[in-house]
């Protein structure tokens, strides 16, 4: 078979195994062995989903959004509905950069620690588990209008167009036979998920069945294999005479005998040439679009009358707003959560590396800290103030200009710093301090606007982005 599944623990919501099941099918036909891991636990982090093919290997963060998202490397992410009603995505956690950089960071941890065990000697150095791919998926799809702004280092999917991904991408350093492929679940101790491999092998003759695989089987496991091992014959209807010689006693119907039986039959045939191959793989990533679309989760339905939920998830240091309580009557035109980007330069690169929360534990200290404290809107102007931590051993600048901050909402509308009114111009700080300032736009934030997007476009350490859900 081209695909296997194996498990650490299944799948408690019905939207996962059905999202697992979708893409079994869509890989199920294609040549090669993929191996798809799912909810297993290494190095402390549980896993959502894992992709294993001969040249490649994919981290994935699995995430079920029924509307707009909207998120960046930093904060927290929010899903709108079509109404706008605005929903936290993982509440009390990481964000699904975050989470999927951690994933990164423990299994390829583990799988280069124990490379000796699966590989040969001669290859041991020549594979390399850091070059896996880290992706965050959408099921069932990225809906149209969603600001999702990530860096290099995390690739951005729907569902949809997650198979045509892990079929054409590959991971340079990586290149496995089938036997070092099912030697890592089974060193994870993972088992195969023996219903979906039921169904993807054939033995349930209606691929319908199978939406749900604990349905499909009926909790009976193996079973299935033993009930349809004799097939069932139907009764041989009586002869016609029609003039026709008939064939000796025992001798079958040639072009009876050849003709393939059922879908699963027809499909292994078609498999044997390249035109039908092509057709196949078509046909599978025409059927997982349409089985994510059928797969879509409920809608979002908020609170009522509740207010938007303030932003408590930080990279790197402890959210609050102690140091800028809020009155009531200033709730509506202030933010003070607290959002933070940290890196260090990396000389071998020569660029500045993101040092995200729950990285290893091995990961270098950050060199430079900057926090996002505080927007306000009040008064028909934009004020945004900013800390810079300088742990390096020369100075850091920060410029408060227009050059070096884009500010934008989630309805395309720019918002322009006034070079002049900032305070300072630019924020310098010494080797082991701290210093903060407030670039300011002097025009009103839009009255339709939930979001604002900042954006470092280059000191002090390269591009960042920030994504700040305003109280409206």
């Amino acid at each position: 078979m081209a695909v296997q599944v194996w498990i650490g623990e299944k799948p408690e919501h019905p939207n996962e195994r059905r999202a697992i099941m979708a893409l079994a099918r869509g890989l199920d036909r294609l040549e090669g062995l993929y191996l798809i891991l799912a909810n297993f636990s290494v190095g402390g982090r549980t896993i959502d989903l894992v992709i294993i093919k001969h040249d490649a290997v994919f981290i994935i963060e699995l995430k079920q959004c029924d509307g707009r998202v909207i998120g960046s490397v930093n904060g927290p992410w929010f899903v709108e509905g079509r109404n706008g009603e605005r929903k936290r995505l993982n509440p009390g956690r990481k964000n699904p950069y975050n989470q999927v950089i951690s994933y990164f960071h423990a299994l390829t941890n583990y799988l280069n620690e124990h490379r000796s065990e699966f590989l040969p000697a001669q290859k041991i150095n020549d594979v390399d588990f850091r070059t896996c791919k880290r992706v965050v998926v959408i099921a069932p799809s990225i809906q149209e209008g969603s600001e999702i702004e990530l860096d290099w280092k995390v690739e951005l999917k729907g569902m949809d167009e997650l198979p045509a991904y892990v079929i054409t991408e590959r991971s340079s350093e990586i290149e496995l036979t089938e036997e070092e492929m099912l030697a890592i679940p089974q060193m994870l101790r993972l088992t195969p998920w023996q219903e979906i491999n039921t169904v993807l092998r054939g033995v349930i003759s209606d691929p319908d069945l199978a939406a749900d695989p604990a349905e499909a089987v009926g909790g009976q496991g193996n079973a299935v294999v033993a009930v349809e091992a004799t097939p069932r014959r139907e009764p041989t209807p009586a002869p016609v005479d029609d003039g026709t010689p008939a064939l000796p006693a025992g001798e079958p119907d040639t072009a009876e005998a050849v003709r393939p039986r059922g879908p699963w039959q027809r499909a292994l045939m078609a498999t044997r040439s390249a035109t039908g191959r092509l057709a196949v793989a078509l046909t599978a990533l025409a059927a997982i679009l349409a089985l994510a679309l059928l797969l879509r989760p409920t809608r979002l339905i908020p609170v009522a009358d509740a207010p938007p939920a303030p932003l408590v998830e930080v990279t790197g240091v402890p959210a609050g707003s102690a140091a800028f309580p809020l009155g009531a009557s200033e709730q509506s035109c202030l933010w003070a959560g607290y959002q933070v980007v940290a890196k260090r330069f990396d000389s071998v690169s020569g660029s500045w590396r993101s040092i995200a929360e729950g990285g290893s534990a091995t990961a270098p200290l950050p060199e430079v800290v900057v926090a996002l404290e505080r927007i306000s809107t009040c008064d028909g102007a934009v004020h945004l103030t900013w800390s810079v931590q300088n742990n390096s051993d020369r100075l850091i600048e920060f410029p408060l200009d227009r050059d070096n901050i884009r500010i934008s909402d989630g309805l395309g509308n720019e918002y322009v710093i006034d070079d002049d009114a900032s305070e300072p111009s630019t924020i310098r700080v010494a080797p082991g301090t701290q210093e903060r300032g407030v670039a300011i736009v002097n025009q009103p934030l839009n009255n339709s606007a939930t979001t604002l997007h900042v954006r470092i476009k280059d000191q002090p350490f390269g591009e960042a982005s920030f994504v700040v859900a305003l109280q409206r």
